[in-house]
């Protein structure tokens, strides 16, 4: 008996340690920064960041058409220091509307952020 316990207690514990634990991915942009928008979707957190576990933050500047109110130029200020974060984020300003004529430019921080992450076995 004490064996047959010990064994279904070992597969348990190999279970719960083969079992890849999921991060949840944050992505913030302050309300100050999406001020005049119409349409501000948040960039998305890449997969391939999140299982690497990348976090940072960027400084992003939008260069805004006053006619359109779309996002003409993004520029990098301060990058995350990974390529596919600032991707994520240059992609997602392509995508922002503001009111026409309310804003020229907009520098625009953005924070990625995963909570419970650890690494599982691969």
């Amino acid at each position: 008996m004490k064996r047959s316990l010990r064994i279904l207690l070992g597969i348990f514990l190999l279970q719960v340690a083969l079992t890849p634990c999921h991060a949840t991915d944050i992505v913030t942009i302050y309300d100050k920064f999406k001020k005049d928008t119409i349409s501000a979707p948040d960039p998305e957190y890449p997969m391939k960041s999140k299982s690497l576990g990348y976090q940072s933050q960027g400084i992003y500047r939008l260069l805004v058409s006053e006619k359109t109110g779309t996002a003409d130029e993004v520029k990098v200020l301060k990058t995350t220091g990974h390529r596919e974060l600032d991707a994520s984020a240059v992609l997602a300003f392509m995508n922002w509307k503001f009111r026409p004529g309310a804003v020229k430019q907009r520098d625009v921080l953005v924070i990625f952020h995963l909570t419970g992450w650890t690494r599982g076995l691969h």
